[in-house]
């Protein structure tokens, strides 16, 4: 009896050794090949996983093994170590994909596909799991609270998907091994837990294109191993804590487009080795920390759209590895200080949109890198700089609505990688320098508003990229340059509100391209005074969406000068010499809204084909030699407001 009791307890030992040793040990082989079989069949076909396929009927199911098929790694027993099926065209849920089939798995990367559904809660299995990355996918659903059950986990991505909920404490807190935490662009709300504090391997925290609200927690200032910050284009409020001035081996802070308040704190000065700083479109005040100037390796400073007053502090001339920095739209006062002269790697400054008084610093010209400068929208007084001609990588430059005075420089023609300058709204005198055309990548010339006076120089027909010229309401006199028509992509010309005489040149009227033709007056200004005859090469600018040119002495037969204009909206030639008939062809442009013939010589019935213009809501026909009755089409004209038939 008692070696009968003897061999039945050593039995039921090897018992639960044996079931020990199989609960621990890998799963089989064919357990995972049948899991993988069966979330392949849940998904829409993929070319990717063309070589997950069944055994061959007379082979034994014993033998499958998924080591070999496209994304699947395998360890030492032929355990599933890592599928990584990236970018693979997948289609279908994960709910068919049996996690606990997995015991073994340490990396699962199924990112840049179309995954839809829910994060099943079963992936709380995978508790040898260290990397997971879901990221780009159609995921929706909350974070299962079982992957808190991850407690090995150092990478984690699910960017870029439709997950939403608030971040449960508990994931924080078992999640220690963390290093890289990667849930942007997703739809989660509520605030960031303060047990994030114990995340201290964390390098990457991206939270950012969330719907997060409440405070920055202090506690952030605890991951004293982070590299990047980003909490960007959340609800965020409170302040910037103090605290982030710990985190001495961050490279980017990003907290742009929220609703911060208060100071940026001057502690932010201390972080040696960021290279970004994007505080962004926030409701931050105070002045810019003269500290910042300690960020000797920062190469991108954006400040913009906040409420920041105060003056540049010259501090910031000490960011020689600064290559990008934006100011703009802000509160700030008193001079740009000469020392950003020093900034020789600066690629863009925008300052616009403040209250920056004072002259431009000749400095300015030593950033010989420089490929966009905008300065608009200030209180700039005194004359453009010559130096400014020796930055010549701009490809922008930007010095609208200021009180700039004196002529515009001729070294401006030395730089020829701009393709806009706009100088319009000052206080300019002087020619319009014929160095400008050189500036043959020039698309946008905006000159206009100033009391810019002489002519017009032929040199701007070298312009052969221009789109837009702007040169009215200026004090400039003489003919319109026949080299104007050598501009074959311009779309907008804009000559009114100055003095300028001759007949218009026959070569604008071959400018095919044009859009908006305005050489008009108005009540404030002498006007203009061009003569001559319409060509009937005008028939050809079908282009055209705006034409004024009212208050002239131009000379037409209507009916011949005019063709069929169908994107044209606005057309404005009345108090000229035009005569003859109206051409029934004004009923197919369509698209006009406006059409005014007033003070003209016109003797002809007026077309019933404008009652074809359904959009027109201003039509002045006054002050000509018009008979016969108003047409009973004008009844279908719903949309007119303004008729006048006077004084014919």
């Amino acid at each position: 009896m008692a070696i009968q009791k003897s061999l039945s307890l050593a039995f039921l030992l090897f018992l639960l050794a044996f079931l020990s040793f199989h609960a621990t040990s890998p799963s089989p082989p064919l357990s995972e090949a049948e899991a993988l079989l069966k979330w392949k069949a849940s998904l829409s076909p993929a070319q990717a996983l063309h070589s997950w396929l069944f055994p061959a009927a007379n082979a034994s199911t014993n033998t499958i093994s998924p080591c070999k098929w496209t994304g699947i790694s395998c360890n030492s027993l032929a355990g599933v170590r890592e599928i990584s099926l990236p970018s693979a065209g997948l289609q279908g849920k994960l709910d068919n994909l049996s996690f606990p089939s997995f015991p073994n798995l340490v990396r699962l990367n199924l990112s840049g596909n179309t995954l839809t559904g829910t994060i099943p809660a079963h992936i709380g299995t995978l508790h040898k799991l260290t990397s997971l990355d879901l990221s780009t996918n159609n995921l929706s659903g909350i974070l299962p609270i079982s992957m808190a059950n991850l407690s090995r986990i150092s990478e984690l991505d699910i960017s870029s998907n439709e997950i939403r909920g608030e971040l449960a404490p508990i994931f924080f807190t078992n999640w220690t091994k963390l290093i890289s935490f990667q849930f942007q662009y997703n739809q989660f709300t509520g605030n960031i837990p303060s047990e994030i504090r114990l995340l201290t391997n964390l390098q990457i925290l991206n939270l950012g294109g969330n719907k997060m609200n409440g405070s920055i927690p202090l506690e952030i200032g605890n991951l004293v191993n982070l590299n990047e910050l980003d909490l960007s284009i959340n609800h965020l409020d409170g302040s910037i804590p103090s605290t982030l001035g710990n985190l001495s081996t961050l490279t980017n802070l990003n907290l742009q487009e929220n609703q911060i308040s208060g100071i940026i704190p001057a502690e932010l000065g201390n972080l040696k080795k960021l290279v970004g700083m994007l505080l962004f479109q926030n409701n931050l005040t105070g002045p810019i920390p003269p500290a910042l100037g300690n960020l000797s390796m920062l190469t991108y400073l954006y400040l913009l759209k906040n409420q920041i007053s105060g003056t540049i502090p010259a501090e910031l001339g000490n960011l020689k590895n600064l290559v990008e920095t934006s100011l703009s739209s802000n509160n700030l006062s008193g001079p740009i200080p000469p020392a950003l002269g020093n900034l020789r790697n600066l690629a863009l400054l925008l300052l616009y949109s403040n209250q920056i008084s004072g002259s431009i610093p000749p400095q300015v010209g030593n950033s010989m890198n420089l490929r966009i400068l905008d300065l608009s929208n200030n209180l700039l007084t005194g004359s453009i700089p010559s130096t400014l001609g020796n930055l010549t990588k701009l490809t922008m430059f930007q010095l609208v609505e200021n009180q700039i005075s004196g002529s515009i420089p001729p070294e401006l023609g030395n730089l020829t990688s701009l393709n806009i300058l706009g100088l319009y709204q000052n206080n300019l005198t002087g020619p319009i320098p014929p160095s400008l055309g050189n500036l043959t990548k020039l698309t946008l010339l905006y000159l206009h508003a100033n009391q810019i006076s002489g002519s017009i120089p032929p040199e701007l027909g070298n312009l052969m990229n221009l789109n837009e010229l702007a040169l009215y309401n200026n004090n400039l006199t003489g003919p319109v340059p026949p080299a104007l028509g050598n501009l074959s992509n311009l779309a907008n010309l804009l000559l009114q509100d100055n003095q300028v005489s001759g007949s218009i040149p026959l070569e604008i009227w071959k400018l095919v391209n044009l859009e908006n033709l305005d050489m008009s007056i108005n009540l404030l200004t002498v006007g203009n005074h061009f003569t001559g005859e319409i060509p009937r090469s005008f028939r050809n600018c079908t282009s055209l969406t705006r034409v004024r040119l009212n208050a002239n002495r131009l000379a037409a037969n209507v009916l011949e000068a005019f063709g069929v204009y169908p994107h044209l909206t606005f057309m404005d030639i009345s108090d000229n010499m035009l005569f003859g008939e109206f051409s029934p062809n004004w009923g197919e442009c369509k698209n006009l809204t406006m059409l005014r013939f007033s003070g003209n010589m016109i003797t002809s019935r007026i077309p019933p084909e404008i009652g074809q213009l359904r959009q027109l809501r201003v039509l002045g026909l006054s002050s000509n030699q018009l008979i016969g009755k108003i047409p009973k089409e004008f009844e279908t004209l719903t949309s007119l407001f303004n008729l006048t038939l006077n004084d014919n």
